[in-house]
């Protein structure tokens, strides 16, 4: 009888752990700590439930269980096989009826509840699950109270769990303990993992918004000059930040990114290492080490939900974010970059510690539970997480551009219904773990689904572009009829099958037809410092003027211009197509910090703090910077001016002709411009001369740069330098990034 009674203890574990670990049961809504309570507070009466899940009842004609899996039990023979006596589960029918298990729980639930528990919660918590947890099944026979009434005496038999129940018995106390402590670890540890990744979500969300909001902070402007020098905009370490660096494989983050980002590792790492409970002895695990394990696999798995959710909201075009925050979507997407790889390391941890948890709980058990539909799931979200990031290295996004705008929707996607499947197949809709699912895909949604479709219908859909070859290097494209400012998704259906294709260019306002330089018109002839590739300098403003010309194929009407440089792939199709009539194009914009934000900073355009401004352009750089030039009438009077770079004296002309001026003339509205052709500017010295030399201006300048990445590293690294020996300059760079 005592093997009998040790065999029935430990067949009893085997099946109230099935039972609790069941894939099916009635819908919950909110999620377990946020919202919704797994077992609490009537954790004493789940315990109680658990503790008699499998005893052996009779229900009548002969069986102790589920008709289709009955057979002779044997009297409760202590050599009934382990198999057979699981395969004889009561049926909820049973559950609900039979008197003796009625009465038996009833009886536990009062001896082990506290007295602060009311009536209504036992009565709800009898309604809802004596019979089981499926969402149809039958009502008790008896209510709590009546159940109680039924006992008339006070049992002292333990139930032997050998035999079949037939009368008011006792749970064994040991059992009971196990089964008590599992549940209620079981709660502590789900509820500190959805609250945990709530706290990495809401501070890594919230935290730039607050950051941004120093700036207003009433600091002496030499104080925050210094700061951002220091602080905030030299690469964390080295000379690169625009410049790719680690063999060309990645973008050294800047000192005030780094901060960020080691935030974000720092809250990850110490999330998923506290506060786990541990209990012991556990009905469900062979050992602490097996509990432990699953409990990290269960907190990495939620923190790779929130990460999901954050690493789609950093890399939205319309992130909220960018329009409260004083954060460039440069910093965004660098930050979004690190969120995603801390997301698949976690998911990735997650799966390989429930591999090894499942492998070592003995023989069959993984191959039996990798057959479920939760775990392979589960196995493509966290292949299709990984499949993402040889798709997305710096040198295939620079070199495959389409390539990789594919492979990363494509294996995105496919990892957000891989998780929701995973959590469906397992739960079903129990627990809540679907909704950190759904807000990611709320994300995504918001931004494919809604927002760029809108952007794109607000600039309509029978719009055309008008392509004009500047050089071998360069286009202009016009679009009429459609007003954009900082930058614009340009999308040509007709270039190509994959007609959700589009890059980003700087938009530039066209307030008035344009001449395009074509061959043997006045205005293409080169001026003499053009071609000869010296540097022009600022000059007053000449008096002289040029009428432009329509091209012969536009539409006289304002409008958008583009200049863009060639390259591979839609930009190198879109030079084959100059013809009068011009190509179908939707417009989605406008991004940019001018478009977006409410919160610059810095500003580029004059302030009684800052009323100077610098710009440096390379290159195609000067499109970005062209909606920054001009200013109020009433801006405080300092001094602005341009510095270009650019290998193409073509290109010059062709921006002269859209800023409206003659050929060759320096002064642009209020601005001094200086244009070298075929040479650089040593910035540097240039930045030295404007601010600590002989032109040294009077209060704090903006310079503000676009151009090619290295130019952006020097132009960084220079006023970081001289913000450090105490002149009043802040930085500004305007790079858009995908």
């Amino acid at each position: 009888m005592k093997g009998s009674r040790g065999l029935g203890l430990v067949l009893a574990a085997q099946i109230s752990c099935t039972a609790a670990k069941d894939f099916y049961g009635r819908i919950a809504h909110g999620t377990i700590g946020l919202g919704q309570a797994q077992y609490a507070p009537v954790t004493c009466a789940y315990a109680c439930r658990s503790s008699m899940g499998s005893w052996m009842l009779d229900c009548g004609h002969g069986d102790h269980g589920d008709d289709s899996h009955h057979g002779d039990h044997g009297g409760g023979d202590s050599d009934m096989s382990s198999g057979h006596m699981m395969s004889m589960m009561p049926t909820p029918e049973c559950y609900a009826t039979n008197d003796p298990f009625l009465m038996s729980l009833a009886w536990c639930i009062k001896t082990h509840c506290p007295g602060d528990l009311t009536i209504s919660q036992l009565e709800e918590f009898w309604e809802m699950n004596v019979a089981g947890r499926n969402e149809e099944q039958p009502l008790p026979k008896y209510s709590y109270q009546d159940a109680l009434d039924r006992i008339t005496a006070t049992p002292t038999t333990v139930y032997n769990s050998s035999l079949v129940l037939n009368g008011t018995e006792l749970v064994s106390e040991y059992f009971y303990a196990m089964v008590y402590g599992s549940l209620e670890g079981i709660e502590i540890n789900i509820a500190l993992d959805n609250q945990y990744a709530l706290v990495a979500l809401l501070t890594c969300g919230i935290s730039p918004v607050l950051l941004s909001l120093l700036r207003f902070l009433p600091l002496p402007q030499s104080w925050v000059s210094k700061f951002y020098a220091h602080v905030i905009d030299p690469p964390v370490f080295g000379t690169r930040h625009a410049v790719p660096a680690l063999f060309g494989l990645g973008l050294v983050p800047t000192r005030g990114q780094a901060l960020f980002i080691f935030y974000i590792w720092a809250i990850n790492i110490i999330l998923s290492a506290v506060a786990y409970r541990i209990t012991w002895p556990n009905l469900w695990f062979t050992s602490i080490s097996n509990e432990m394990v699953e409990w990290v696999a269960n907190r990495t798995g939620m923190l790779s939900f929130a990460n999901l959710v954050l690493a789609l909201l950093y890399s939205s075009r319309n992130n909220l974010l960018l329009h409260v925050t004083s954060w460039s979507r440069n910093t965004f997407i660098l930050i979004h970059r690190w969120t995603a790889v801390i997301c698949i390391l976690q998911a990735c941890l997650h799966s390989a510690l429930y591999l090894q948890m499942y492998d070592t709980m003995g023989p069959g058990m993984l191959t039996t539970e990798s057959a479920y539909p939760y775990w392979y799931w589960g196995i493509i979200a966290t292949f299709s997480l990984v499949l993402i990031l040889p798709g997305s290295v710096l040198p295939v996004r620079q070199r495959a551009y389409e390539f990789f705008l594919d492979w990363h929707l494509l294996w995105a996607l496919l990892s957000i219904i891989g998780c929701f499947l995973h959590i469906y197949f397992r739960y079903h809709w129990q627990w809540g773990y679907e909704i950190w699912v759904a807000v990611a895909f709320a994300v995504w949604a918001f931004d494919w689904l809604l927002a760029r479709p809108l952007r794109v219908a607000r600039a309509g859909f029978t719009n055309r572009a008008y392509t004009s070859i500047i050089d071998d290097d360069y286009l202009k494209v016009d679009i009429p009829g459609v007003e954009a400012m900082g930058q614009a998704y340009l999308y040509f259906p007709t270039l190509s099958w994959r007609i959700w294709e589009n890059h980003p260019f700087s938009a530039i306002p066209m307030s008035h037809p344009t001449q395009h330089p074509t061959p043997g018109t006045p205005g293409s002839q080169p001026s003499d410092d053009l071609e000869t590739g010296s540097v022009s300098k600022p000059t007053p403003r000449s008096t002289t003027s040029q009428t432009p010309s329509t091209h012969p194929h536009t539409p006289a009407a304002a409008g958008t211009s583009f200049f863009i440089r060639r390259r591979n792939g839609l930009t190198s199709r879109l030079a084959q197509h100059t013809e009068p009539t011009g190509v179908p194009v939707l417009v989605e914009a406008s991004y940019g910090s001018e478009a977006m934000s409410v919160v610059r900073s810095p500003d580029p355009r004059p302030s009684l703090a800052s009323p100077n401004v610098i710009f440096i352009a390379g290159g195609v750089g000067i499109t970005a910077l062209l909606p920054l030039l001009g200013r109020s009438l009433l801006a405080p009077r300092g001094r602005s001016r341009l510095y270009w770079g650019v290998r193409s004296g073509a290109l010059v002309r062709a921006v002269e002709k859209v800023v409206g001026c003659g050929v060759g003339e320096r002064v642009w509205g209020e601005v001094e411009v200086a244009v070298a052709v075929g040479e650089r500017f040593d910035v540097t010295r240039v930045l030295e001369d404007e601010l600590v030399g002989e032109k040294g201006v009077e209060g704090g300048t903006t310079v503000v740069v676009c151009g090619p990445p290295a130019m952006s590293d020097e132009v960084r690294l220079a006023v970081a330098g001289l913000a450090r020996r105490g002149v009043l300059v802040r930085f500004m760079e305007e790079r858009f990034s995908e």
